[in-house]
């Protein structure tokens, strides 16, 4: 992997050390793609709330979008909500305000609230954007008032898109450089999925949406695979190990069993592990790359019958990981 990456991947670590739990995500074995955006301007800023999701996933949660957006307000120049009862938010950082998580099944549905200065590049923009990545075509100024819907707040009016297609769209948030400007600034999760390639096996669904700390996420029949970053070599090969054998209910190794319970395998063009964890009631994979700055694991988590029965899938993805887009 070439250097000019590392500063790009370690900036996702921030938060991807916590305990890693089975999280059950189900989705049609084909999926269309939907998207709820809203943009709502407020005095010097507009706020832009987007939902991405499976249509199965999303479609049902319609009005609960339309009832927040009826809790939007202006206070002070600044746009202000209220949360539905069982709804979670938390704050986020740089241009992304608040990560906004409902919905009872797991993963829940996250909503993105971004503000920007200005307008934010317009609505005919932003629609169109989101259009784009969605794989529709792009709509001119006379179609604009036929593609949003107008959400009457307290006090402030927003618009509401409702957009389904066989593309899965991105969570960039809105560019500054809309207008012209320079770029930089803090890589977004989508900077950093671009640099990966990969072949999905048939029948596995991508979560558009992954847990904390994910890069990718997939469901596999009734198991979840999970590829993530960690920096540093999270405590060397013997305390990953026994991570996941904690995980699986199983034992911990010493530190010179450790190398016998893995199998050496190359992982995106590096030296790398795979490692198998086999418990009673919890089964996990994992391929994975140790590196002093950062490490990066594929893993498969789930009943032993789960796990057991996309094993083969599983290292076929492993295989075709490598590194693409920018300086790949």
């Amino acid at each position: 992997m070439r250097r000019a990456l590392i500063p790009l991947l370690v900036l996702l670590v921030a938060g991807c050390g916590k305990r890693e739990e089975v999280r059950r995500y189900r989705a049609p074995k084909d999926p269309g793609w939907r998207m709820l955006a809203a943009i709502a301007p407020g005095r010097d800023f507009t706020w832009f709330f987007k939902v991405v999701g499976p249509a199965e996933h999303v479609g049902s949660h319609g009005e609960e979008v339309t009832g927040f957006l009826r809790s939007l307000r202006l206070e002070e120049g600044e746009v202000r909500w209220t949360l539905p009862k069982g709804w979670t938010g938390s704050e986020g950082s740089g241009d992304r305000q608040s990560s906004i998580q409902f919905g009872k099944r797991d993963p829940k549905i996250e909503m993105t609230v971004v503000r920007l200065a200005g307008d934010g590049g317009g609505p005919l923009a932003n629609v169109n954007r989101w259009r784009d990545q969605m794989g529709l075509a792009k709509i001119g100024q006379d179609g604009l008032e036929g593609a949003v819907r107008k959400v009457t707040g307290q006090g402030l009016e927003s618009l509401l898109v409702d957009l389904e297609g066989p593309k899965r769209p991105s969570m960039r948030p809105p560019q500054r450089m809309a207008r012209g400007g320079g770029g930089g600034g803090q890589p977004t999760l989508d900077d950093v999925r671009a640099m990966f390639a990969y072949e999905v096996p048939s029948g596995w669904v991508e979560n558009p949406s992954p847990g904390q700390g994910r890069i990718f996420e997939f469901q596999a029949g009734e198991a979840l695979v999970t590829f993530s970053i960690l920096g540093g070599e999270g405590g060397g090969l013997a305390a990953n190990l026994n991570r996941w054998r904690g995980q699986a209910g199983l034992a911990p190794l010493a530190e010179d069993e450790a190398p016998s319970w893995t199998k050496q395998v190359r992982f995106l063009g590096r030296p790398g592990w795979s490692t198998e964890a086999v418990g009673k009631d919890r089964a996990v994979l994992v391929t994975f790359s140790l590196n002093p700055e950062f490490s990066m694991f594929l893993k498969m988590d789930g009943t032993p019958a789960a796990v057991g029965a996309q094993r083969e899938a599983f290292e076929a993805l492993a295989r075709s990981f490598r590194m693409g887009g920018p300086g790949g």
